[in-house]
């Protein structure tokens, strides 16, 4: 015997609103599951921005390009996870924002896995220096992104008016922040003058005493660094020349660190930069705050045990040590 047409009707409906609500269960899943990874992009890449230092110093420790490139290399790594954030969030160009993103982790978990059986590092910097991860934990990180990504494939392009202004914006703004507000040491140093200096009298003095007289500073092409221990952009400056040193095979022992501070902050300063090849020095700050007018740090380099020049860490480009310390 046939349902009643009322009972019918009303069986359809019911059917209709459950399988109208899964629809919805479903869409607002993936609304939020597409959110969160967009987010997250954009939190990697402001992450990778405020430890902008480590970040290229990490890129130029595999001796690939120079200095600057790598530095330019950094920022744009930056740029493409803000904009595929940005772009996965509002749905434009969703299909090839989507496989840019998948090729994109794809390559990094590569590179990841080969970090991972050849280096011996303790942060990939996927992450910045704010959440250190090692390349193993990096390449989980990326499968299950990649994962979470594959739930949110068939998802279509939202059309709304400005979506191209939008989109505009996004790419301005991508390469205006990595780029204009945190300029690469280059550009910086032709808009900007280190104000770094040397007290010329007290550096006098000091390339006369035992110390400096032991190390034969008065002959030959020296880099002097004017560090203290707990300071995190002498800890920062250290690493990158210790880099600068090592992918170029330069003499370590044309490199000398003033440095103040602890005992143990000096032993954990050296720990954190790896720049354990320097000769180290011990200085009171009263003295290498005066001989260096409260700049830390300060690079001075030395000929014959003359002051040519003094920089802070933007005056440490590759080149220019390799340059130097070769003479």
């Amino acid at each position: 015997m046939p349902f009643p047409a009322p009972i019918l009707k009303t069986f359809n409906i019911l059917k209709r609103m459950d399988e109208l609500k899964k629809h919805s269960i479903t869409s607002i899943s993936k609304l939020i599951l597409r959110i969160l990874i967009g987010l997250f992009f954009i939190t990697t890449a402001v992450m990778k921005l405020l430890s902008l230092d480590s970040f290229e110093i990490y890129i130029y420790s595999f001796n690939l390009f120079s200095f600057n490139w790598c530095a330019i290399l950094a920022r744009f790594v930056i740029v493409g996870e803000l904009l595929l954030g940005t772009f996965l969030i509002a749905k434009i160009l969703y299909k090839p924002t989507w496989w840019l993103t998948m090729l994109l982790l794809v390559g990094f978990t590569l590179f990841l896995i080969y970090v991972a059986i050849f280096r011996e590092d303790t942060n990939c910097h996927c992450m910045g220096d704010i959440i250190k991860l090692n390349p193993v934990y990096s390449i989980i990180k990326n499968v299950i992104t990649m994962l979470l990504l594959l739930l949110v494939r068939k998802e279509e392009d939202y059309h709304f008016r400005g979506k191209v202004v939008v989109g505009i914006v996004a790419l301005i703004a991508a390469l205006v922040v990595p780029f204009a507000l945190f300029p690469t040491d280059s550009v910086y140093n032709l808009f900007m003058k280190s104000d770094n200096k040397v007290n010329e009298k007290m550096f006098a003095e000091q390339m006369q005493d035992s110390t400096a007289q032991a190390l034969n500073l008065s002959n030959g092409n020296y880099i002097l660094g004017y560090l203290s221990a707990d300071c995190k952009f002498c800890k920062i400056s250290a690493r990158k020349l210790n880099t600068i040193i090592e992918n170029n095979h330069l003499d370590t022992n044309r490199v000398v660190f003033y440095i103040w501070g602890a005992e143990e902050s000096v032993q954990k300063f050296k720990e954190e930069t790896e720049a354990i090849h320097f000769r180290y020095i011990p200085i009171g700050p009263i003295h290498a705050i005066q001989l260096v007018e409260g700049n830390f740090p300060t690079y001075v380099f030395v000929q014959d045990g003359k002051p040519m020049e003094a920089v802070d860490i933007r005056g440490l480009g590759d080149t220019k040590i390799k340059d130097f310390l070769s003479k």
